[in-house]
């Protein structure tokens, strides 16, 4: 089993999206081999998904009402086999605090090839922002399954 673990701030709005955006990308093209979860690196432990964040997953049909945000912990970085955030700015305060993980760290767009790693946070705006950190986050989990899938 591979294990993949999305990285935000709060745990609330793309860190989440990216977990069930790719969950729903793998279970489409049958990829079934891949663990996947999400963390931040400020999160208050046991929060839900954002509203908007919610409200984007719902309308691609995806339902995100049981998630839970978590604080990235030294147990979340062993278990993960890779470790994606969705800033730079993630990256190195992840770096900072738990070096012993940076080569398996990557933002997600980085991480696909994107020239563009950061994917703004959406929190306190509009649904149309919440909208575009979805898409943004779609097209790279897109890639990602793509890249999985060829090993």
């Amino acid at each position: 089993m591979y294990r993949v673990l999305f990285v935000c701030t709060g745990n609330t709005c793309r860190s989440p999206m990216a977990e069930a955006l790719f969950r729903r990308k793998l279970e489409e093209q049958g990829v079934s081999n891949i663990e996947v979860r999400s963390a931040g690196v400020a999160a208050v432990d046991g929060s839900p998904a954002s509203h908007g964040a919610l409200e984007a997953l719902r309308q691609r049909q995806i339902q995100g009402d049981k998630h839970r945000s978590q604080m990235f912990t030294e147990e979340l970085g062993q278990w993960a086999d890779l470790i994606l955030t969705m800033t730079s700015s993630h990256k190195i305060l992840l770096g900072d605090r738990f070096p012993q993980y940076l080569d398996k760290m990557f933002t997600l767009k980085e991480f696909v090839g994107d020239s563009d790693h950061d994917i703004s946070d959406p929190f306190g705006g509009n649904q149309s922002v919440y909208e575009d950190a979805a898409q943004q986050i779609e097209r790279a989990v897109s890639k990602l399954v793509e890249m999985m899938k060829q090993g």
